[in-house]
């Protein structure tokens, strides 16, 4: 795991003379909005008929949400109908199926450690939109050397784009595995 301190340079690179504090602050808080954004920290958990289907979830991460359950036969089932999941990261199921695959996502909580241990592929994959979106919430601070709101605007519009691009990565590894549903038209 990678820790966000790592990323202060690319905070400094465009936002020069701004605190070791500031920034790693920032960092978190761009980081907690990548990821609620982007639904890039999805997992899967199999489940028999009859098991708690508690979800797990990390240290300093919340249940963030179910994208979709598969039964035995890889068939999607369909939330309301087949199951319920509460708001603590609990599925019911009410479909009788021997065992069950739950797709979810989790996110980081809001107020996160120091030393925190992020997702290693999103800081090496997406380090510079991170720190563009720590960049343009420093940049909004007001009376500092590095206030710029032009430059702000930029940074955020750079972040924006950066969890856009994750979340189309996020969604397109989750289809590999959700199977197509036929439709009728009339």
């Amino acid at each position: 795991m990678a820790q966000l301190s790592t990323l202060i340079p690319l905070v400094r690179e465009r936002c020069g003379g701004v605190l070791e504090k500031f920034a790693l602050d920032h960092l978190k808080r761009a980081y907690q909005k990548f990821c609620a954004e982007s639904l890039y920290l999805a997992r899967s958990q199999q489940f028999n008929q009859g098991e708690t289907a508690a979800l797990a979830v990390e240290d300093n991460h919340a249940f963030g949400g179910v994208n979709f359950v598969l039964d035995a036969n890889g068939h999607e089932l369909e939330r309301g109908l087949d199951y319920s999941v509460s708001i603590d990261g609990e599925v019911c199921l009410t479909k009788n199926t021997p065992v069950y695959r739950v797709f979810y996502f989790i996110t980081p909580l809001f107020s996160l450690p120091d030393n925190f241990d992020a997702n290693d592929t999103l800081i090496n994959k997406y380090a510079d939109y991170l720190a563009d979106g720590a960049a343009s919430t420093l940049m909004k601070m007001p009376n500092t050397q590095w206030t710029d709101i032009s430059f702000s605007q930029y940074y955020q519009r750079n972040f924006i784009d950066g969890y856009r691009l994750a979340y189309r990565e996020a969604v397109n590894a989750l289809d590999e595995h959700r199977p197509t549903n036929q439709r009728d038209f009339y």
